[in-house]
């Protein structure tokens, strides 16, 4: 058979070491398998060439003995545009992107510690156990809940749509789920196209509880990466999203605990001091303690007045018994006990002192100290200078 040209979609790319290319070429109906030899390309300019391109080989159909099928040797291959799936890709997202199913504002933060979480992925797959080891790990105390799908497949758009929906229904009736991971690993274009299905993505974006796509792409997104809450590049980083560190959350517990215990010391030493200078001042207010202070004033006034009294009362004593002593040495009795006379005219109190102030025939009255003698002036002689 002479060359001929075939145009259809890449899929399952390969290079061997050898430097030669292995792929699929098919259409809506068909398939054949395709070979590019290094050899035969070490002329012509370099392409490049991905699953999912669309393109037009030119080469020559043989049978491959080993396997006993058809194979297409190209020597010649030629992009012609984006394939299929990539231009059925960017379409829907161009219309989901309009319709605002990828807005930011529609995304709902996750829980910071969720208690529990639904799985939505395969149930023999290496996902599945990726998540599993990373939350026993990280959140060992969690729940987990798994809604097995095929994530591959014609028949795994339906399943990954019937497993949302199972999750959402037992978040409701049974359990609440806190988060929902949908994921799978790693793959070709062709394997992750489920996760394209615009009516899983309009489920996803209605799904009530926060969602994490990890589809296992590390640069790719799938249309799900783009509606979920949160995207991650694989099935562990989903998991690490999810929940927190234990260690760091231990870590965290502790020094608030440790700050809580020091501001409760700094907050409780405040009010006591507080309460004690509010106590003292009460005291001081208190009626029993102002009868009190008043008693210990009067105490104090009691004393102070005795003692200045009792001062007082010394000197008008002393004062006393000088005047007293004074009246005694001025009482004109006084001489007449040591033998002397007191003389006054008869009916007059103030002594004579001068012979002129009588004459003869005067009376007068001679006070001694035992009695009085009354007699009469018969001769008045003054004494010579």
């Amino acid at each position: 058979m002479g060359k001929v040209w075939v145009q259809g979609e890449v899929a399952d790319l390969s290079q061997a070491p050898s430097g030669h290319l292995y792929f699929t070429l098919k259409d809506e109906n068909s398939q054949i398998s395709a070979v590019r030899f290094k050899s035969r390309t070490s002329l012509l300019a370099p392409i490049s060439i991905e699953s999912g391109t669309v393109v037009l080989a030119q080469g020559t159909l043989t049978v491959y003995e080993p396997r006993g099928r058809y194979q297409f040797i190209v020597s010649i291959l030629q992009p012609i545009g984006a394939g299929a799936i990539q231009l059925a890709f960017e379409r829907l997202k161009r219309k989901l992107h309009d319709e605002g199913l990828f807005s930011p504002e529609t995304k709902v933060p996750l829980p910071e510690m969720p208690s529990a979480i639904g799985i939505i992925t395969s149930s023999k797959g290496a996902a599945l156990r990726d998540v599993y080891s990373v939350l026993e790990r990280r959140w060992p105390h969690v729940r987990l809940f798994l809604f097995p799908s095929a994530v591959q497949g014609e028949a795994a758009p339906t399943e990954l749509r019937e497993a949302l929906d199972r999750a959402i229904r037992f978040s409701q009736t049974t359990h609440p789920l806190d988060v929902l991971i949908l994921t799978r690993g790693g793959g070709s274009a062709d394997d992750l196209i489920a996760f394209n299905d615009e009516s899983l993505a309009r489920d996803l974006f209605a799904c009530p509880i926060p969602t994490i796509s990890a589809v296992g792409h590390e640069i790719d997104f799938s249309i799900c990466d783009l509606v979920a809450d949160q995207r991650a590049p694989t099935p562990s980083a989903a998991a690490e999203l999810a929940v927190p560190d234990r260690v760091e959350t231990l870590g965290i517990v502790a020094s608030i605990c440790h700050r809580f215990v020091r501001q409760t010391r700094v907050i409780w030493k405040g009010r006591f001091d507080e309460f004690r200078l509010r106590a003292n001042a009460c005291m001081l207010r208190s009626p029993q303690r102002r009868f009190e202070t008043y008693e210990q004033r009067l105490d104090l006034s009691l004393t102070a007045a005795l003692r200045n009294m009792s001062a007082l009362w010394r000197d008008r004593q002393s004062a006393a018994d000088h005047w007293s002593e004074i009246l005694r040495l001025s009482d004109p009795s006084l001489p007449l006990h040591r033998g002397y006379s007191l003389t006054v005219r008869q009916g007059d109190t103030r002594p004579i002192q001068s012979v002129s102030d009588l004459k003869a025939g005067d009376p007068i009255e001679t006070h001694l100290s035992d009695g009085l003698l009354l007699s009469h002036i018969e001769e008045v002689v003054p004494h010579e200078s």
